[in-house]
């Protein structure tokens, strides 16, 4: 695993609502893996955070997509709130630059000192290593950083790391017949007393030998061991063995390493598949003996130490990983607290969107601790000092900013919405995002309106402009304490709503056609060399002559270069999974004319079209008459790819009078994945024949 000092700073932002909190750590996917009390009473979360390191997303072919992951580390108030004063704002990145395809088998788990430890398969055996903060080796754990564990039987992914309260680790792993749990002190030594030097050996029972498992120590010493277990197997007479079917399972061993079949059925408790689908679950032991288990199916399950279910806890035994702002779910780690209160941390997504870190509280009874994460019972929705995007779900929320260029969009609900510093968009995409009835005011409110810099997206709405609220129109009023402004329409829907949109402070003299935005605002360059940045909103860029460098932003934008050799980017690469479509970026390059991109016999003009997204962006080269791909000859363009300089070109072989042909270059090899779908060519010459029956022409293409 290759390391490195370098730090990439975090820019996060929180959700908290009553019970629960997450955090976007870097904007990419992001999961939280273990969690650690700390004598304080506070909260260390560490996972893995996501980024690309090869490609992006819409690339040309999967190949030039991958990622790697850093190990990632956030730290809470004893209440849920995230604190402020660790590391970059309450987070932090570990740079261990975690090839995710070499460590299929990696788990990891968090120091009180905020120091990673981590496990992995390697040569000889399995590798723990612990790192610093900074990303490098700690040298003093192990010899130079590492522990190898001798493991001939053992199977990349049947791996288990916790951390107990005095600081030893302990390390599971499983073989084919036998599994192992071993015990090292902080410095990485084997603890004597446990096991034979540290290392217990265990015997479970029945078919074993697939799946990642689980462990954790009850007071007595048994060892509680959760994995895959294969039931209804059978031998073969003559030789031969078949496995059965595979069921999650806890197998109770003694601490000599033998089956306990006073736990369970005989030794084990077998899972239904909808409480526990599949083997990456853990278990956590509470001091009382009794046991909680986690999975992928969402469920939190809590079973007395005799291995029944307590059905004092949740329904059943059984509570579900539940954050507000979640549409999926996921928890991977828990902890119990001195108070019995528990702790469950894993990754959730929301609206759609890449996963982040998720934390929730639960009292001893599996109901939910609503006094942990939102201060107030409501929900938040924070941003950080960078620039944001920051979408609300169907509810009513408090989105807040802070610094930077945000983008905020409340979404459903009755939201209040406060940009912050910066040159802000609130944007609007549908009337029920904000709105008022005969009977009921359900409008957002925006506390903070910077009329001189800030935008309104009233795009998606269709609404022409300001008037008087009838006609397609929206009305800025008043109240008479001059304290609130009202943007409203007087014309409701078939569902009875009517958009109205709230705003602090008398504003009626400043709202005008530039800070409210009814149709795509155009951006222009002149004809010298310009450098364009679009913003979150959908745009028109115009870059004029010169040979300019253009980037869309996040907006879905028409890129026209204008003449000069261009370098265009339509922004950040799409998000297929984007809840509002119009997040998508959706960007196209348009061509107006011969000259806009070309090359003669011994000069390049050519734009360079960087970071297209196959399936989202577009290339309209409809006003030149092109019809489509082919030979570059007529009315069709060329697809040639250069290895030299990893470029894709569209090309027109033939020359015009001024010895210009036309030829535009995209980053990459495209030869593939280039489609008509990827572009806008003009239609077809349609022929009709004559004397041919109504009806029965034959329409030719030339």
């Amino acid at each position: 695993m290759a390391t490195t000092s370098d730090k990439i700073a975090t820019i996060h932002t929180v959700r908290t609502s009553p019970g629960s909190i997450s955090v976007d750590i870097t904007g990419d996917s992001d999961s939280a893996q273990a969690v650690t009390v700390l004598p304080d009473g506070k909260l260390l979360v560490g996972g893995f955070s996501f980024y690309p390191i090869a490609g992006y997303s819409g690339s040309p072919g999967d190949e030039s997509w991958a990622v790697r992951a850093d190990y990632s580390l956030v730290r809470l108030n004893a209440d849920g709130s995230l604190d402020t004063t660790f590391r970059q704002e309450g987070a932090d990145l570990v740079p261990a630059r975690i090839d995710l395809e070499d460590d299929v088998g990696l788990v990891m788990a968090v120091q009180a000192d905020g120091k990673v430890v981590a496990a992995q398969s390697g040569r000889g055996g399995l590798v723990v290593q612990r790192f610093n903060t900074d990303g490098s080796l700690d040298t003093s754990f192990g010899e130079a950083g590492a522990v190898t564990l001798e493991t001939p039987d053992y199977y990349g992914d049947g791996v288990s790391l916790s951390i107990d309260a005095d600081g030893n680790f302990h390390i599971g792993l499983r073989g084919e017949t036998e599994a192992t749990l071993t015990k090292l002190d902080s410095n990485g030594e084997p603890v004597a007393s446990f096991g034979e030097n540290g290392q217990l050996s265990l015997n479970p029972t029945g078919d074993y030998y697939n799946g990642s498992i689980s462990t954790g120590l009850q007071p007595d010493g048994s060892v509680l061991l959760g994995s895959w277990l294969y039931v209804g197997g059978y031998d073969i007479p003559g030789g031969g063995h078949v496995t059965g079917d595979p069921v999650y399972a806890v197998q109770r061993l003694t601490a000599d390493g033998s089956l306990d079949t006073r736990f369970g059925d005989n030794g084990v408790v077998y899972f239904d598949e909808a409480l526990i689908p599949d083997y990456h679950s853990e278990l956590t032991v509470q001091p009382d003996g009794k046991f909680l288990l986690v999975g992928s199916s969402g469920s939190i399950i809590r079973l007395n130490a005799d291995g029944s279910f307590d059905t004092s806890f949740g329904i059943d035994g059984v509570v579900d990983f539940d954050v507000q702002s979640g549409e999926s779910e996921r928890p991977t780690s828990l902890v119990v607290q001195a108070d019995g209160k528990i702790v469950v941390v894993g990754a959730s997504s929301s609206l759609g969107s890449l996963s982040d870190f998720a934390m929730v509280r639960l009292n001893a009874d599996g109901s939910l601790d609503t006094t942990f994460g939102s201060p107030d019972g409501k929900l938040h929705v924070d941003g950080s000092a960078a620039q944001d995007t920051l979408l609300g779900i169907d509810a009513a929320e408090i989105i807040q900013g802070l610094a930077g260029d945000d983008l905020l969009q409340g979404n459903g609900g009755r939201d209040l919405l406060v940009g912050g510093a910066g040159a802000d968009i609130f944007r609007f995409t549908d009337i029920s995002d904000s709105y008022r009835t005969s009977t009921q005011a359900q409008s957002d409110r925006i506390l903070d309106f910077n009329a001189a810099e800030d935008r309104i997206d009233l795009l998606a709405l269709g609404f022409s402009g300001i008037g008087d609220g009838h006609d397609g129109t929206l009305a800025i009023q008043a109240n008479a304490e001059g304290t609130r402004t009202y943007l409203k329409s007087f014309e409701a829907d078939a569902s009875g709503q009517r958009f109205e949109l709230v705003l602090e402070g008398n504003l009626v003299g400043q709202l005008n056609d530039t800070n409210l935005v009814f149709t795509p605002p155009t951006v222009e360059g002149t004809s010298a060399r310009d450098l364009i940045t679009g913003s979150a909103l959908p745009e028109i860029i115009l870059g004029g002559a010169g040979n300019d460098r253009i980037n869309g932003g996040t907006g879905a934008d028409i890129i026209i270069g204008g003449e000069g050799a261009d370098q265009l980017n339509g922004g950040d690469a799409v998000d297929d999974n984007a809840y509002d479509p119009r997040m998508q970026n959706e960007d196209t390059f348009v061509y107006t004319s011969l000259d806009d991109s070309y090359r003669t016999a011994s000069q390049s003009f050519s734009d360079l079209i960087v970071n297209f997204a196959d399936r989202s962006d577009k290339i309209d080269v409809s006003a030149l008459g092109y019809t489509g791909f082919g030979d570059g000859t007529g009315s069709t363009l060329k697809l040639v790819y250069s290895g030299e300089t990893d470029r894709t070109y569209l090309k027109d072989v033939e020359a015009d009078a001024q010895g210009h042909r036309f030829e535009i270059a995209l980053t990459g090899y495209w030869l593939d994945d280039l489609s008509d779908s990827d572009m806008v060519f003009a239609p077809e010459a349609e022929v009709v024949l004559l004397g041919v029956a109504e009806g029965a022409q034959e329409h030719i293409a030339v």
